[in-house]
């Protein structure tokens, strides 16, 4: 194996920093790049943007890029955190309504995350819960068998919603099922 082959077997992207000397290949002296880690530095925290547009203002650049990138995300949602594909469908109407249906619960996070949460979470956060929400129904009442985070004792305030209840009643239920923004 090449020492640079090894660099990047063994020790993945980190593999940049690193040195390995030796003639040998069996037992390569590995030293940390100095250099490397040093140059990196200088531009941690800077992003670069290049474009064509050479009349529009830094910030509408900015701002564009931004956007672009929150629609790359939304389809990086659809695809992971609602598993729109594989689509094992065969009518043509139906794999339309498949994603019109994903294209809406999308639309519909979004909205949520942006204009209740303010952005404060992630949509993957957002979409865990949705899916971990589970009380189960006793003979009495319901158990809540969802696992505790962060994010539900927030999202309990925010809505001023029994999220984070263990026991919760039938009227709990109903109302966090018919909770209105």
């Amino acid at each position: 194996m090449t020492a640079s082959r090894a660099r990047k077997c063994e020790y993945g992207e980190a593999g940049k920093y690193i040195s390995m000397k030796g003639a040998d290949g069996k037992n390569p002296d590995v030293s940390i790049n100095r250099d490397a880690v040093k140059k990196d530095l200088m531009f941690a925290g800077y992003n670069l943007l290049v474009t064509s547009e050479i009349k529009m203002k830094e910030q509408d650049m900015y701002d564009t890029y931004r956007c672009l990138w929150c629609i790359e995300e939304s389809f990086r949602i659809m695809k992971s955190d609602l598993d729109a594909r594989p689509v094992f469908l065969q009518k043509e109407e139906c794999i339309k309504g498949h994603f019109l249906i994903c294209y809406i619960a999308v639309l519909l996070e979004r909205l949520f995350q942006f204009k209740v949460l303010e952005n404060r979470y992630l949509a993957t956060v957002i979409f865990e819960f949705i899916k971990g929400f589970k009380p189960t129904k006793t003979d009495a009442r319901y158990i809540n068998t969802t696992k505790y985070t962060d994010f539900i004792d927030a999202l309990s305030g925010i809505l001023n919603l029994p999220l984070t209840n263990y026991y919760l009643t039938q009227r709990q239920v109903k109302g966090i099922q018919d909770y209105k923004l």
